[in-house]
C-alpha cells in the first residue's frame, strides 16, 4: 500500500518536472516575443563641472528593470541589466512603462521611469540614463 502511494505521487511530480525543463508547462511569459525593448542603462560619469574640452564620457550601469502596463499598474517582467549596461526584454506589442533602479539601493544613482510603446515585429532601442547626482 504504501508502494503504490509513493507511485501514485511521485509520477504526477515527475511528469510536471518533465514538462517544466521541456517548455511544456503553462508559464505565460514574453520570451518568445519578436518585439520588445532593448538599450542600454548608463549613468553620467559624475565629473565636476567639465572645463574646456576634457570628457567626461557616460559608463554603463548594471540596473533592475521592472516593466509594468495598464492602470492600475501590473507588473510584465523583470530583468537586470548586464555589466555593460546591456538589455533586451521580449514584449508583445503594447504601452509599457519601464521603472529603472540602481541595484546599490543608494539613492543615487536615479533614473526617472520612460514610458516606452512596443510595435509588432521590432524592438524598441532605448537609454536609460541615470543621474549620479554630482555636479
Amino acid at each position: 500500500m504504501k508502494r503504490s502511494l509513493r507511485t501514485a505521487l511521485a509520477v504526477p511530480a515527475l511528469a510536471a518536472t518533465v514538462l517544466s525543463a521541456a517548455g511544456c508547462g503553462s508559464s505565460r511569459g514574453p520570451e518568445s516575443s519578436d518585439a520588445g525593448i532593448e538599450g542600454r542603462t548608463m549613468v553620467d560619469a559624475g565629473c565636476p563641472m567639465v572645463r574646456g574640452h576634457s570628457s567626461c564620457p557616460d559608463r554603463p550601469l548594471s540596473a533592475r528593470l521592472t516593466i509594468t502596463t495598464g492602470d492600475p499598474e501590473r507588473t510584465v517582467t523583470e530583468t537586470t541589466s548586464g555589466t555593460d549596461g546591456h538589455f533586451r526584454i521580449p514584449l508583445p506589442p503594447g504601452d509599457y512603462t519601464l521603472h529603472p533602479a540602481n541595484l546599490t539601493s543608494a539613492v543615487t544613482p536615479t533614473a526617472q521611469p520612460m514610458d516606452v510603446t512596443v510595435t509588432s515585429g521590432r524592438f524598441t532601442t532605448i537609454v536609460v540614463s541615470f543621474d549620479s547626482g554630482i555636479r
